[in-house]
């Protein structure tokens, strides 16, 4: 039997490693408010990240705030500070105007003061590492379609369970359910839905993040298949 560094056991244990790895940083890992991933999303999460599929913000669904069904962003790492040419030296001058950090400008400005500064950045164009980046987050979001389409080639589910991509203008991109309800909510607040759509939530939200499992789930087989390799994910 081989036992080299090629061999299907070398492979299996470090697999088996990383993601025992991934497992420990979720049990970490808090949002600004100190609060740790939602119990119901983190198995997901953790598959994400273990084929490659770098996560950065994610909710379990919610029926009193948020949104009421589970998702899960995801965006190649490193992203650029700054993302056109002039907007380094904008910041810059605008913090030494008002006595503070360039990360503390946006709180100084009101917000059309800001939106005319940010329309003044974007006129420059953007930087080429934000480029870059930003062609990584094709090349993920490629990756995730791949995946979903295998994972749904012989799989019939209810079209409000069944899993959808928001893509942003970055190229980064949300993967969520709920469908209709999602979007409603997203359009005027889960708390402004009316009391039949949130009898009807109340119901299929559990069946919304089982079918976020069952993603998961599939993205474990295919973690552990021979031949799957392990993305280079720096950390």
């Amino acid at each position: 039997m081989k036992r080299g560094k090629n061999s299907k056991l070398y492979l299996y244990h470090k697999k088996v490693a990383w993601l025992y790895w991934l497992k420990k940083r979720a049990e970490e890992i808090r949002d600004a408010l100190g609060m740790p991933i939602d119990k119901e999303i983190k198995e997901p999460v953790i598959m994400f990240n273990a084929v490659g599929l770098q996560t950065r913000m994610s909710c379990e669904g919610h029926l009193d705030h948020g949104l009421p069904a589970p998702w899960i962003d995801v965006e190649a790492p490193n992203r650029p500070r700054f993302e056109y040419k002039k907007e380094r030296e904008v910041f810059r001058n605008l913090a030494r105007k008002y006595k503070v950090s360039m990360r503390e400008v946006r709180y100084v400005l009101k917000p059309e003061v800001f939106d005319e500064v940010m329309k003044e950045c974007k006129r420059s164009g953007e930087t080429e590492e934000y480029k870059k980046w930003k062609k990584e987050n094709k090349k993920l979001l490629k990756k995730a379609k791949k995946l979903l389409d295998e994972f749904y080639k012989n799989r019939k589910v209810d079209p409000d369970s069944k899993l959808e991509f928001q893509i942003f203008s970055d190229f980064s991109f949300r993967i969520h359910n709920g469908g209709k309800y999602y979007k409603k909510a997203e359009r005027k607040g889960v708390d402004k839905l009316s009391e039949k759509d949130k009898k009807i939530l109340a119901k299929k939200i559990e069946d919304f993040r089982k079918e976020m499992k069952a993603f998961a789930e599939f993205l474990k087989h295919k973690y552990f298949s021979d031949n799957f390799k392990l993305p280079q994910i720096k950390v």
